[in-house]
């Protein structure tokens, strides 16, 4: 009897754990358009995540994920130049943008691009292409927006506790 308690507890416990929200990330959809240059007019959609800062936050963090669509082109996390660490910048606590570039490879197939984080606020951080190799051509305005995630409801895991706790009782009062 106190070996089949343990046993539901043990499960209950490991159930609790599972279904325990991992670390909070933070989730940015990016927006804008082309101010400059030939491709003026042209969209500019996608979205970057990293770790969620605390409140107040000055300084940078490391991007976990990034996605842009420009000019008919996806630009990923994994495609960004290796000597350039993928950051996002805070200020108070406040996204200004983030700093990534993506200028090796052949300009004509993909523009290269670089993406460059505000300094005093995000209505600065901006977005610089070159579609020939001969350095920056055009410009684009960049607007981040944060996604609300859903948040588990803190009722769950006691649920499921309470329903393991139940069948535990009602095995053990069942007659043998």
């Amino acid at each position: 009897m106190t070996r089949q308690l343990l046993s539901a507890a043990a499960l209950a416990a490991t159930l609790f754990a599972g279904l325990a929200a991992p670390a909070q990330a933070a989730l940015y959809r990016i927006d804008g358009a082309v101010d400059y240059g030939p491709l003026d007019g042209s969209t500019i959609s996608g979205s970057v995540g990293f770790e969620d800062p605390a409140a107040g936050y000055d300084g940078s963090l490391e991007l976990n994920s990034f996605t842009l669509d420009f000019a008919g082109h996806r630009y990923t996390l994994d495609m960004a130049d290796a000597d350039i660490l993928p950051l996002a910048w805070f200020s108070g606590g406040s996204l200004l943008g983030v700093d990534l570039s993506f200028v090796t490879g052949d300009p004509f197939v993909q523009p290269l691009l670089q993406l460059v984080a505000g300094f005093g606020s995000a209505s600065e951080a901006y977005l610089a292409y070159d579609t020939t190799g001969a350095g920056t051509e055009g410009l684009g305005s960049l607007v981040f927006t944060e996604v609300t995630q859903d948040v588990p409801e803190p009722a769950g895991p006691a649920l499921v506790m309470a329903a393991l706790a139940a069948a535990a009782l009602a095995r053990r009062r069942r007659p043998a």
